[in-house]
């Protein structure tokens, strides 16, 4: 007997009690003695619940991670710690890494003087990789081993100007709009400011 958890129904909890056959292996080599039958799409082996609970429990996940995702949970009606919620967003395999056309380049603190480097698509948002240390050499590797990079977005660091120059010497390197200086406005300037809405304007019969 197999006692699966599965999502809500009419806001109460279900459980499937499901009777299966257990199969023994004749291999007198084989280290597994029996086998438990499976259900497609209903069973999956170790897994205590269908993979509709699963699959939602994997997205919950990822959307809102531990203490978040164990609160979303229980308004569905489905009582999982943090951990749980943790070790299964843990279990999902990462997506495979798309080398994006424009990356995104900076640096992180780790904690006292040590940092870190973090790449990102730039136009997705996404993070890519990261790693301890701003080497040049570090940052050439990785875009000599993930060609296709066509713009670069960095900060003023001349150490991530090098790597991105051996990298992918074809990469067109740009500022992000954090790391632009902002320039103070000259004070002969020919610029005027346009009036506001709550400056007054002339009297009538005034002109």
């Amino acid at each position: 007997m197999r006692h699966l958890a599965d999502t809500a129904l009419g806001g109460r909890p279900v459980r499937i009690d499901l009777s299966v056959r257990r199969l023994y292996c004749e291999n007198t080599v084989c280290p597994k003695v029996t086998f438990a039958e499976q259900v497609p799409e209903l069973t999956v082996r170790y897994q205590r619940r269908t993979p509709l609970l699963q699959h939602l429990v994997e997205a919950v996940g990822v959307m809102l991670a531990g203490r978040g995702g164990t609160r979303m949970l229980r308004v569905l009606n489905i009582e999982l710690s943090r951990c749980t919620v943790l070790s299964q967003l843990m279990r999902i395999p990462l997506p495979p890494l798309v080398t994006p056309r424009v990356l995104g380049v900076d640096d992180f603190a780790l904690y006292g003087d040590t940092y870190g480097t973090l790449l990102v698509d730039a136009t997705t948002r996404l993070p890519l990789t990261l790693w301890e240390g701003r080497e040049a050499e570090q940052l050439s590797r990785w875009l000599h081993a993930h060609p296709g990079v066509e713009v670069a977005c960095r900060g003023g660091s001349l150490t991530y100007r090098q790597g991105i120059a051996n990298g992918a010497p074809k990469a067109v390197q740009v500022s992000d709009r954090f790391h632009l200086p902002t320039a103070p406005r000259p004070a002969n300037s020919a610029w005027t400011d346009a009036p506001s809405a709550s400056t007054p304007g002339p009297a009538p019969g005034t002109r």
